[in-house]
């Protein structure tokens, strides 16, 4: 710790000695500019508001101030590119000559006013201005830079001090310390519970986990009565646990050969992955970017991947370093310290062995399978009648099938492709080449920050977007609500995961899995060996007890992830065959169901027997159930008391920072969960003195953390639900930045880092500070304070005066409904219209045809009594009602397909796409106006100290 400490030390001082030399010339610039404005200011003589403007005065004033604007920068282009009116502007040397041209012929031409030369005065003055405020806010952002570079360097001596300390002297606990070195309470108490979990050997029962998974995908009894002893599919599952053991065995038999540019890709998952530390980070991209020494590590590599070389691997005798860290939604993690070789080998074993899990799992999905997880009766694509199957009248009646009964795709179908394309080995790679691996990211929001306003993924098409994955299963819930309040007038939601998941995982359960899917002995040997090691806290000092680890997997390492995926593949597929063919939405271990109250059922005990074979507990805090229910609707059937809901669990349902209202159909938000997140922020930043540390950090939250946890704004969450984040983003601002004694509410990031400013840098700076310095970026001399607010705020519907009366354009969602409705029943008009004239021309022939059998039965002088339904002429079916149509929606109307697309989608808007488009149109007025269109002079910003400050990712204090 103290070798790290010093490195970014030592980086951090000679970075500010070279910046020095910039900001002392910066300070000599600004001078010279305050000595031109004060001498002209001194000589102009025309005075502003005077009754009498003598038109010379104002013409000497134009020349004197062309004299002072050549001399501060002379011949220098106005930035800018183009101004608001879209003309390209002209270099300022060339303006100056346009004025002072004007200026004499307006000596000669009665034409041109007293006005002009006002204009041209009143130019030239701002331009002077503009310059020396630009200077201004350039030094100011440099001593702000200056402050963080202070803030930091005082962090890191204390680092190497505290890690030169007895370790012994650290062992009283002071939360309000605050401290990494000795860490808070929080800290203590789940790193007891995590060296608990992973040093006691946990185990599954072999034999019950062999049978569960042979009762899975072995052809059984139990599987033919559900399926049916006629169904095609019943002998499906043996076949497909073939395919997946063949892929497996087959890719897998042989060495794991890499090239430079797989090590290259392997190094640059476990820059991402932020395993190491800052030394050997910086290590590890230097490696990166030295051909000549990949290369021989390419060779070492190809020798250690050999089978049997992987076999004998171990991490031997010295324990390896360990580290807690915090993360930006509370939790803490665990990570390992060890040498670059080793991370580079692991994360390409781990590679290679998630894309053949990868590519095994695709099996299911062949089009040969597919039917193994469609609900059942899904290829029917016919309607029925209130009590009866309509296909199976039209074929006794010899009635042909509707041409609108055959539609492109159903809202069932749909569903299953979007399933398979989002949620089927989204977590794993594609190859060795692939970088798009998301182990480690389930839960760290702040994975990558860049993403916040970034556009919805695409559920048609096949994607690796990981930290999408959380956002696309509350989509896709609130979508699901909406179709079945419609369809059933009911919807349940089940919701749970696993307890310390990482940590608790069986050691035993994962080699059993490897050897139930055929992976080679000397990789099962490997995954013992990786997964049994040695471990100490580095904070724990080099006479501190040493940990093995008996249970658990270490955090972000793609091998520990991709066999644990294959494991909770298995849990996927058990869900989806046990309720029918309905899909358990996951996102790793975090758990979504959603569907009729007897599958809900169905999936939660599925889901617990899952969870005891394998070894595995469920995390009661985070499991709850939840029943809507529309009784108006006609469709509405109550469960079975004690039979459809048996055992669900309770519990609020939440997702992020909003709790399911299953009385009123929607999303709120949860204002307990906000406050808590709050004041963790406000802890935080009491420990970041520094102004632009502050921003860093409260960036790190606001720019994605917090609007990410409120979902995005698609039609299915409803209409109101921008305005209710924004309601809850101000109060997030106002309990962030209350006074200590919790009264004074109207305070706000903005007020605060201009206060604190003033405060600080007053004397630089004799004016309010102005929103543009506080949000435009970083690369334009701003703040880059973040703003998730516009991001919602352009999804709300603003008043359409044309419409006048009081009345309003229909809002997204009831617009969407209402033409569902209208759709849906223009569609079923024309069904039941062809049903009767395809019925009528079938009465017909049956009328001549019973007419014949009369008269023959006449002749044969008999009469059995038969009610054959094809003779009942008189008593012909009548059409369903549009009740019963559209309580079969799902599998027939492409109407409600298209509505269910439309609420997985965001409304009608021109988007804005990133903080930086935002503050650009909001601030483009005031940056002109005072600044001139640019607010910062660019060969003075103190920039790559700053990006070496904000290079490294926030760490979180506790």
């Amino acid at each position: 710790m103290a070798t790290d400490a010093s490195s970014s030390a030592a980086i951090l001082s000679t970075m500010q000695y070279v910046t020095t030399n910039k900001w002392d010339k910066a300070e000599a610039r600004l001078a010279e500019i305050k000595g031109h404005v004060h001498d002209v200011e001194t000589k102009l003589a025309y005075k502003p508001g005077s009754q009498e403007s003598d038109e010379l005065e104002i013409e000497a004033d134009v020349v004197i101030l062309l004299k002072a604007v050549r001399k501060v920068w002379a011949g220098a282009n106005i930035k800018g590119g183009k101004t608001k009116y879209g003309v390209a502007p002209e270099s300022l040397g060339i303006r100056c000559d346009t004025i002072e041209r004007m200026l004499f012929n307006a000596k000669y031409s009665s034409g041109i006013s007293t006005s002009a030369a006002l204009s041209w005065r009143q130019e030239l003055l701002d331009y002077l201005r503009q310059v020396q405020r630009r200077m201004e806010y350039t030094i100011l952002f440099g001593k702000l830079t200056k402050e963080w570079a202070d803030f930091r360097s005082s962090e890191l001596e204390g680092s190497i001090a505290s890690a030169k300390q007895n370790t012994s002297q650290s062992n009283t606990v002071s939360e309000d310390e605050g401290s990494a070195s000795v860490g808070r309470k929080e800290m203590h108490e789940q790193r007891e519970i995590w060296e608990g979990l992973v040093t006691n050997l946990r185990t599954s029962d072999r034999e019950k986990a062999v049978e569960f998974l042979d009762d899975l995908f072995q052809s059984s009894l139990q599987h033919e009565k559900e399926r049916g002893s006629g169904d095609e599919s019943a002998d499906l599952r043996p076949v497909l646990l073939s395919k997946m053991r063949n892929s497996i065995f087959n890719n897998t038999k042989g060495p794991i050969s890499v090239t430079v540019a797989i090590v290259k890709a392997a190094i640059e998952v476990i820059l991402v992955s932020d395993q190491l530390t800052s030394k050997k980070r910086r290590a590890m991209i230097d490696l990166s970017n030295r051909e000549d020494v990949l290369q021989e590590v390419v060779d070492i590599l190809n020798i250690d991947l050999k089978l049997s070389a992987l076999a004998r691997w171990s991490w031997g005798d010295t324990p390896i370093k360990a580290q807690m860290r915090k993360t930006i939604n509370g939790k803490y993690r665990v990570y390992m310290d060890f040498e670059l070789v080793d991370s580079i080998l692991i994360q390409c074993v781990g590679q290679f062995v998630s894309a053949e899990i990868s590519t095994a799992l695709k099996q299911a999905w062949l089009p040969e399978f597919v039917t193994l997880w469609e609900p059942e009766g899904a290829s029917n694509t016919t309607v029925a009648t209130d009590d009866s199957d309509i296909s199976a009248f039209l074929s006794r009646m010899n009635i042909p099938a509707f041409p609108s009964q055959k539609k492109p795709i159903s809202t069932i179908e749909l569903r299953t492709d979007m399933y398979r394309n989002r949620f089927l080995a989204s977590r794993l790679p594609e190859g060795m080449l692939d970088e798009s691996g998301g182990f480690g990211w389930y839960d760290q929001e702040d994975a990558d920050s860049g993403k916040a306003l970034a556009g919805l993924t695409d559920l048609a098409k096949r994607s690796n977007d990981v930290l999408s994955l959380k956002t696309d299963i509350l989509r896709i819930c609130s979508a699901e609500m909406s179709v079945q309040r419609i369809v059933h007038g009911q919807f349940c939601l089940l919701q749970s995961d696993f307890e310390w998941f990482g940590p608790s995982l069986p050691h035993s359960t994962l080699t059993l899995i490897l050897d139930y899917f055929c992976f080679p002995e000397q990789i099962v040997q490997f995954l013992k060996a990786f997964l049994d090691v040695n471990l100490q806290f580095k904070e724990d000092g080099p006479d501190g007890a040493v940990l093995n680890r008996k249970t658990g997997i270490p955090v972000s390492f793609q091998l520990a992830d991709g066999v644990s995926e294959l494991l909770l593949f298995i849990l996927d597929f058990a869900v989806n065959q046990r309720t029918g063919g309905a899909h358990l939405y996951r996102n790793h271990d975090d758990l979504w169901f959603w569907g009729q109250p007897s599958q809900c059922a169905a999936a939660w005990e599925t889901i617990r027997q899952f969870s005891e074979v394998m070894g595995l507990r469920l995390n009661m805090k985070k499991t709850a159930f939840a029943h809507a229910v529309d009784e108006s609707n006609p469709r509405y059937k109550p469960p079975v008391a004690g039979l459809d809901l048996p055992g669900v669990p309770a519990g609020k349902v939440k997702w992020g920072f909003l709790q399911f209202d299953e009385k009123n159909w929607k999303w709120t938000a949860d204002k307990t969960a906000i406050e808590e997140h709050m004041d963790e922020l406000r802890f935080q930043l009491k420990s970041r003195t520094s102004v632009m540390s502050h921003v860093q950090a409260y960036n790190a939250y606001m720019r994605d953390f917090l609007p990410r946890n409120f979902g995005p704004v698609t039609l299915g969450l409803g209409d109101d639900h921008p305005v209710m984040v924004l309601e809850a983003l101000q109060h997030a601002q106002q309990y962030l930045y209350r006074s200590e004694s919790g009264e004074d509410l109207s305070e706000n990031v903005a007020n605060y880092v201009r206060e604190t400013i003033q405060e600080r840098f007053g004397g630089d700076v004799h004016e309010q500070i102005p929103d543009c310095f506080l949000y435009l970026g970083i690369e334009d001399g701003g703040l880059g304070l973040a703003n998730p607010a516009p991001a919602f705020a352009q999804h709300i519907q603003l008043p359409n005066y044309d419409l006048g009366d009081g009345r309003r354009d229909p809002l997204p969602l009831e617009h969407a409904l209402e033409r569902l409705n209208s759709d849906a029943l223009e569609q079923y008009l024309a069904e039941r219209k062809e049903f009767v004239s395809k019925h009528s021309k079938k009465r017909h022939g049956q009328s001549m045809q019973s007419r014949q059998r009369e008269d023959a039965d006449s002749g044969a002088g008999g009469d059995n009594g038969s009610t054959d339904p094809a003779r009942q002429v008189d008593a012909a079916p009548k059409f369903m009602s549009f009740s019963a149509y559209m309580g079969m929606a799902e599998k027939h109307s492409r109407n409600m397909s298209l509505f269910y697309s439309d609420l997985l989608a965001e409304p009608n808007t021109q988007r804005l796409r990133s903080n930086k488009e935002w503050a650009a149109k909001m601030f483009d007025g005031e940056l002109r106006d005072l600044f001139g269109g640019y607010m910062a002079e660019d060969e003075f910003l103190s920039l790559g100290l700053y990006r070496t400050l904000a290079e490294e990712k926030v760490r979180w204090s506790g």
